[in-house]
């Protein structure tokens, strides 16, 4: 079994425990910096929308949200949480819309499922769905290397994580074409979080 598939059915596996589990931890400063960019009604793409619990404040903001998961058990969940948001079955590997589909696009950790040999090309078709001068935020862990681990928090299941310095993770979305906004690193606020992360706003250039 592929490293991606191994990823993919640990989530099927535990998408109700995951699902309650980051209930409460939306980034909820992040989410109205990122709504601040759009005018009402901007179309937005969740990318790894998992739950739907940042589609649902989304819509909530007023902006019009799609979101993707390659999970169906948490796609499956996020219709029934976020009603007001669209949702489809896609792998982010095969991200397919026609070009400039989306005013935003937002990525809360979940391109650090990405190996980093194909991390290029998912930026580059980011780049390619969003319009011009088009916002996009993503958060990827904080470390070196990458590889498939086991998952602590949900017992017997294996995940692969791709980890990044900020420089690291800077020089790939500069090399999509992309301006950079702002980039930090973030430490830990919740006994869920493995890792630091890397926060980046960006824009289409």
């Amino acid at each position: 079994m592929s490293d991606k598939a191994i990823t993919k059915e640990s989530y099927q596996a535990t998408a109700e425990e995951f699902t309650h589990n980051v209930a409460d931890l939306a980034p909820m400063e992040s989410i109205q910096k990122f709504v601040n960019f759009f005018p009402p009604k901007a179309k937005i793409i969740d990318i790894g929308c998992g739950s739907g619990r940042d589609a649902k404040i989304f819509t909530e903001k007023g902006l019009c949200v799609l979101g993707i998961d390659f999970s169906q058990n948490l796609i499956n969940i996020a219709k029934s949480n976020a009603p007001l948001a669209e949702f489809q079955i896609m792998d982010i590997e095969e991200i397919s819309f026609p070009p400039a589909s989306f005013d935003g696009a937002w990525a809360g950790c979940t391109l650090s499922h990405i190996p980093k040999k194909i991390l290029p090309s998912v930026l580059q078709n980011i780049h390619s769905i969003l319009k011009a001068g088009g916002y996009f935020y993503l958060t990827v862990k904080n470390g070196m290397g990458e590889g498939l681990k086991e998952d602590l928090r949900y017992g017997n299941f294996e995940k692969f994580w791709s980890f990044f310095e900020e420089d690291e993770i800077a020089n790939y979305i500069q090399s999509a074409d992309f301006k950079i906004i702002d980039c930090c690193t973030v430490q830990k606020k919740f006994k869920y979080q493995t890792h630091p992360c890397v926060r980046i706003f960006c824009q289409k250039e």
